[in-house]
């Protein structure tokens, strides 16, 4: 099956150097590169990795400078500028530091099938922490609510079912947005794979504010279900930032 990947980039020579072969060894059909503000060699290495496999597919880069004032959240932009740029139905989003697991290949090759519009592939963290433990004991508790960053979906499925509006409106979780709009008409499953996320959680009290506040806007999770799930992944600050999100009254997306 012919594919395309997005995935945008600012300054990540470093992590790049680790996570190309994985990328190219998926074989995609085209690889878009989101540029977003690049001052180093992300770029040149790009097209000097690509130069040197000789890669036979589209290798398309796309340079942001600013984004239009009227998007919340930057990233939910740079993904969507790629995913419009994609020349393939079945599109890969990823991040420039994460490495791929080979096993992805096979769920690309299968993707469609039963109805299957939308399909995440779980991270493992370098270092593990706990996060990565506590979602994977979620994830067989609540199957439907687990969801990862890397995900492979159906352009038309997006375009059909996601609204611009909440796409701009949206604080963070631009992911999580795009799952749930696909998966109120179509399929949609999580994998758990080997592919390893280079970049640390630097502030774990920030990861779990983010997230209580994106159960607010994004999931509409309840009162209960944020605490209860802060009380597994053992830490309050989850709930604070959906009480935050939900005394501010920040406006919900669909």
């Amino acid at each position: 099956m012919k594919f395309s990947v997005v995935m945008p980039i600012h300054n990540e020579e470093e992590n790049l150097r680790y996570t190309l072969k994985s990328l190219f060894d998926l074989h995609p059909d085209e690889v878009i590169a989101v540029l977003d503000n690049c001052t180093d060699h992300s770029k040149q290495m790009l097209e000097a990795y690509a130069k040197k496999i000789n890669y036979s597919g589209r290798l398309h880069l796309l340079e942001v400078k600013e984004i239009p004032k009227d998007w919340n959240y930057r990233v939910a932009y740079l993904f969507r500028h790629g995913y419009h740029a994609s020349r393939n139905d079945a599109i890969l989003t990823t991040a420039a530091d994460i490495v791929l697991d080979e096993n992805v290949k096979r769920h690309i090759q299968e993707f469609g099938r039963d109805d299957v519009k939308i399909i995440s592939f779980g991270l493992k963290p370098y270092p593990l922490d706990r996060i990565y433990f506590a979602r994977k004991l979620i994830s067989l508790i609540l199957p439907r609510s687990t969801f990862s960053g890397v995900f492979l979906f159906s352009k038309k499925a997006w375009l059909e079912n996601e609204r611009e509006e909440d796409a701009k409106r949206v604080l963070r979780a631009q992911d999580t947005l795009m799952f749930r709009s696909i998966r109120r008409v179509y399929r949609a499953c999580h994998v758990w794979t080997n592919s390893l996320h280079l970049r640390s959680r630097s502030n774990e009290s920030n990861w779990y504010y983010t997230r209580g506040m994106v159960s607010y806007q994004v999931t509409h999770r309840s009162d209960l279900f944020v605490f209860l799930s802060s009380m597994v992944y053992l830490h309050p600050k989850m709930f604070v930032g959906y009480r935050h999100a939900k005394r501010m009254k920040i406006k919900q997306v669909s």
